[in-house]
């Protein structure tokens, strides 16, 4: 990883932890990709980056801009924490949501749990 850009983190962790949320919440909404890049002005590949966690850009990690988010969550009708991954716990080194399958289901199973209960 660029240590001049993120200092210690892995950030890809964090990319791939973004992109997974993503995923996830687009998929319950019932979403395309295609749709959500209409939804929140953005392009298609753009969306596809995002949920890979990667960029057409050295070091083609995912860093996405905060108006990215924002844009992202409001297409999606949620808060846009929803879409940040890690938000109870102090930034650690690596993502600790993608420690494992069962950390990454935990996130998956919580996410669907808020959107199910929450209405469109």
């Amino acid at each position: 990883m660029d240590e001049t850009r993120w200092g210690a983190l892995e950030w890809g962790t964090y990319a791939d932890a973004f992109g997974h949320r993503l995923v996830v919440i687009r998929k319950a909404r019932g979403y395309s990709q295609e749709t959500l890049a209409e939804r929140s002005g953005m392009h298609r590949n753009q969306i596809s980056n995002l949920e890979r966690g990667t960029s057409n850009r050295e070091p083609h990690v995912a860093d996405p801009l905060l108006s990215t988010v924002y844009r992202l969550a409001g297409a999606l009708d949620v808060p846009p924490a929803y879409l940040m991954p890690d938000l109870r716990s102090a930034v650690a080194k690596r993502s600790f949501e993608q420690s494992s399958r069962a950390e990454l289901s935990a996130v998956e199973t919580a996410l669907r749990d808020v959107l199910d209960h929450r209405a469109f």
